[in-house]
């Protein structure tokens, strides 16, 4: 399914997502204990999810597993939610699932229009602002009330403008590097 090379950029990305998480990620939620503060440094994870999807250069579930393997790296930490709570996590893969699905089949299109700048931030927003609500519906389902979830929804409207802001510029600045790179990435 997936050769050595790619193996092996999927194993670093995801690694240096855990790397981001550890020491900066997860840093507003544990200074200021307030659920989902860590999304205001999304633009950290905003560049590196529109630089993984173009290095996947539209080849489909590569992001879902290193989503995934990021996932699995992130259970004790606080980005997205309680450490060491797997439910709590679930969105990241169910929402990298969904976005690998739609974006990597419409790849193609905008490849071939010259368009690739758009899918990137298009791609970056939809999956970082997804991800709120996929928590929120999953944590809902499998996990009774909380005061965390509480404060989190009361949050949550206050944070899209944030996710979405920072979303598009770390897609701009997630395809500006991988421009800069490919001829590397691409031996």
């Amino acid at each position: 399914m997936f050769n050595t090379r790619e193996l092996c950029q999927i194993i670093i990305l995801a690694v240096l997502g855990f790397v981001s998480t550890v020491l900066v990620g997860q840093v507003a939620t544990m200074i200021s204990g307030i659920p989902g503060a860590n999304y205001l440094l999304v633009i950290i994870y905003a560049i590196q999810t529109s630089f993984a999807l173009l290095l996947y250069n539209g080849r489909r579930w590569r992001f879902f597993t290193q989503t995934t393997l990021f996932t699995l790296l992130i259970i004790p930490t606080y980005i997205g939610g309680i450490p060491f709570d797997v439910v709590s996590k679930i969105n990241l893969i169910v929402n990298s699932f969904l976005c690998d699905l739609v974006f990597n089949s419409v790849f193609n299109t905008f490849k071939e229009k010259n368009k690739l700048v758009w899918w990137t931030i298009l791609a970056t927003v939809v999956f970082w602002s997804l991800n709120p609500l996929f928590g929120v519906l999953i944590k809902s389902l499998f996990l009774f009330p909380s005061e965390f979830m509480m404060r989190f929804i009361g949050i949550l409207p206050f944070l899209f403008p944030v996710i979405i802001v920072e979303s598009i510029a770390g897609g701009y600045i997630g395809y500006t590097i991988y421009e800069r790179i490919k001829k590397v990435v691409e031996l």
